[in-house]
């Protein structure tokens, strides 16, 4: 469930070199003209950006970038749906833009919709090896158009001061295969999450003024997969959500997980 497979490992130390934002947006109106409105704001905020729908196998994005989303059960008459059914993701180097995005998306929808934001940013990976840089990426699947890997995840975590306040070689412990203190052999971070390499797209986005920030998240865990792929990412989550595997989880606090499909545009 990482970027990196050692996801949830990360500091307030380095420089941020690009940043996002998802915008997860809950219409306050339940008529016809609302989905208009929303389609029309979102083309105008569009402006700009070149739109991430058809990525293909990027290690570079270009300059500025805006992705789609729509909650996985919107539009079917016979879903019980929760959560916001639109988002958008903005990605730029520079983070007065995304500012800028969040305000014009908020002035056009004000009258008919609600607007979370959720910020973060790219880092240089940290607590990794070559040889774990090697695991995590040398078998990684690329990244394909929306077409392919249709369904996005976003899941905003926190960890807990306990683990903040660890040494942070004793941090990168979790991430490996190791014994507990009982001496059971545990899987660790990066065993337990070893189906995703080739079948999930994962992105990792750190708090971008830093850990352990007062009722902020520190991270936005990002994912993207084929439909024939998501029960093996909720293997994964179940896998890494339990402590006998991943002792690491004791420390985690996740936030809302939100769902959905990419697509063209609203």
């Amino acid at each position: 469930m990482s970027g990196n497979v050692i996801a949830f490992a990360g500091n307030h130390l380095g420089g941020n070199v690009a940043y996002t934002a998802f915008f997860v947006v809950t219409p306050l109106r339940d008529d016809e003209a609302t989905p208009l409105k929303l389609r029309a704001a979102g083309g105008i905020v569009a402006r700009g950006f070149f739109n991430d729908f058809e990525a293909e196998g990027r290690d570079t994005p270009p300059h500025e970038t805006i992705q789609f989303l729509v909650r996985a059960d919107h539009g079917d008459p016979g879903a019980a749906g929760s959560g916001a059914p639109y988002a958008l993701q903005v990605c730029s180097k520079y983070r007065p833009r995304l500012k800028e995005t969040d305000a014009e998306l908020r002035r056009r929808v004000a009258d008919f919709a609600a607007v979370t934001a959720l910020e973060g940013a790219v880092r240089v990976p940290q607590y990794t090896s070559a040889e774990m840089h090697a695991y995590a990426y040398r078998a990684a699947i690329a990244r394909g158009s929306g077409r392919v890997q249709r369904n996005a995840i976003i899941i905003p975590i926190r960890k807990s001061k306990e683990w903040w306040d660890r040494a942070p070689l004793d941090r990168q412990t979790y991430f490996y295969p190791h014994a507990d203190p009982s001496g059971a052999h545990v899987k660790g971070h990066a065993r337990a999450a070893e189906a995703g390499i080739s079948t999930v797209f994962r992105k990792l986005y750190y708090n971008p003024d830093g850990h352990g920030r007062v009722n902020e998240w520190d991270f936005v865990t990002y994912f993207e997969c084929a439909d024939e792929h998501l029960a093996i990412f909720d293997q994964i989550c179940q896998a890494l959500r339990d402590e006998r595997q991943n002792p690491e989880w004791r420390f985690v606090t996740e936030g809302p997980e939100w769902r959905g499909r990419r697509v063209l545009r609203w």
